[in-house]
């Protein structure tokens, strides 16, 4: 039988809400620029992250791209903080190995390229499979894709403007189904 909350247990809770309510508020989280910057990660690699991560999720009519969340400084983070050792080592030298595919494919730096070329030497990139074939442990180019979905849905722009989000969810409703243009949920 559940019992009455008294007067001393709800300002309790509220106060604990507001509090909450007040730190989330607070937080910097509209962008990942707001994270120290990572040790051993240069400003240029960063951005080739930043335009890598903003070429596999664009910004769309109705929500940014990972570039607008910088996610370079995230992807970086991660690496040296969350990851296995010697995963940032590997990004790194995807890093060069996308820089080196982009100049042979077309002859300019890949932040010099076009959009389109930029997702062709992507695409040409992931396909041959690096890391694999070389004997490394972590395929750099997955990686980077794992880090760039992760860090876009789970900044404040990625996780409520790009899909729904309910900060105080209600009942479980699975198999819900979507309509043409909707987006499916973060919470």
């Amino acid at each position: 039988m559940k019992s009455r909350m008294n007067r001393r247990e709800a300002l309790q809770q509220a106060g604990r809400f507001a509090g909450v309510a007040a730190l989330w508020a607070s937080l910097p989280m509209r962008s990942w620029a707001a994270l120290p910057a990572p040790a051993g990660w240069s400003p240029g690699e960063e951005a080739l992250l930043t335009l890598i991560g903003d070429t596999i999720l664009p910004a769309t009519p109705g929500s940014p791209g990972a570039g607008a969340v910088e996610i370079g400084r995230f992807i970086a983070m991660m690496a040296n903080d969350c990851q296995e050792p010697g995963v940032a080592a590997t990004i790194r030298l995807g890093l060069r190995d996308i820089e080196g595919a982009s100049r042979a494919k077309a002859g300019r730096s890949f932040s010099e390229l076009a959009p389109a070329e930029r997702e062709a030497v992507l695409t040409a990139y992931e396909t041959r499979a690096p890391g694999v074939a070389a004997g490394w442990a972590v395929n750099p180019f997955r990686k980077i894709k794992e880090l760039t979905i992760l860090g876009y849905f789970t900044s404040e722009p990625g996780a409520t403007t790009a899909v729904r989000y309910d900060p105080v969810p209600g009942a479980y409703h699975g198999s819900v189904r979507l309509g043409p243009g909707d987006r499916c949920w973060a919470t």
